[in-house]
């Protein structure tokens, strides 16, 4: 015997799940919806079915934001966190700073493929972002 779905209690569950996501953190483009490659329902349980795959899509690509926004407000905090670095290094006292800040611009480089741009640089950036946060 075949265990049939109840549709509206899993899409119920997905809401719940989207709705503790703190999707506020997402910068949303204006994408036109995904069009979906499931056009053949022929029945209620197909059409149902089509319905919970969009719903989860949908979630994964939220997600999939969120993590991105995550990792994006990581680099920019260690950013803040190498300027701030550069800044005590110029101090005998803080020489110690120096290695670790090497250990940085080479993560960077090997991450990005550049080299970590420099203050001003980031505040332009963050300035032109400020303004229009859609890239």
């Amino acid at each position: 015997m075949q265990h049939r779905l109840d549709t509206e209690q899993v899409l119920a569950g997905l809401a719940k799940i989207r709705a503790t996501m703190p999707l506020h953190r997402i910068r949303r483009t204006a994408h036109p919806p995904r069009a979906t490659t499931r056009t053949d329902a022929r029945t209620t349980e197909d059409f149902e079915m089509e319905a919970i795959a969009d719903a989860l899509e949908s979630l994964a690509d939220d997600a999939r934001a969120l993590a991105a926004a995550a990792i994006e407000s990581a680099v920019e905090q260690a950013l803040d966190v190498y300027y701030a670095a550069a800044e005590l290094a110029r101090q005998p006292e803080h020489a110690n700073l120096i290695p670790h800040m090497e250990n940085m611009r080479r993560a960077y480089h090997e991450q990005y493929g550049h080299a970590i741009p420099t203050k001003e640089e980031t505040e332009r950036r963050r300035a032109r972002e400020a303004v229009d946060p859609v890239r």
